[in-house]
């Protein structure tokens, strides 16, 4: 499988993250919740199918596939660690500048930065 970047996992995440509140999940939703264009969600969905993350079925619903499901459990994980340690660093930040930052760690970091010795 080809590398998965920082964009494709806010949009598994983002995919995660919706399906557990909804049955289906379609584009709208996606564009919504990440506050980007539909026309960019639809792109990136097409990315996410060719590298075997994600379905979408007629009517444009999506789903994660096995991979994709993991690959965003994982990032998940990943933001969930980060978010619950980054008010102890005593930054002055928004919450936004804080999510921004903490998905852009949670993409970049080695895992051992995640597992407790």
């Amino acid at each position: 499988m080809s590398q998965i970047t920082q964009t494709h996992l806010r949009y598994l995440l983002a995919v995660y993250d919706l399906s557990r509140t909804v049955p289906a999940v379609g584009a709208t939703e996606i564009a919504k919740a990440l506050a980007v264009s539909k026309p960019s969600v639809t792109r990136m969905l097409g990315n996410l199918m060719e590298k075997g993350l994600l379905v979408r079925e007629r009517y444009g619903k999506v789903y994660l596939t096995d991979a994709g499901f993991l690959e965003a459990q994982e990032f998940r994980r990943r933001v969930d660690c980060l978010q619950k340690a980054f008010p102890a660093m005593g930054l002055d930040l928004t919450e936004e500048e804080t999510l921004k930052a903490v998905l852009q760690l949670a993409a970049v970091l080695p895992e051992r930065a995640f597992t407790r010795r």
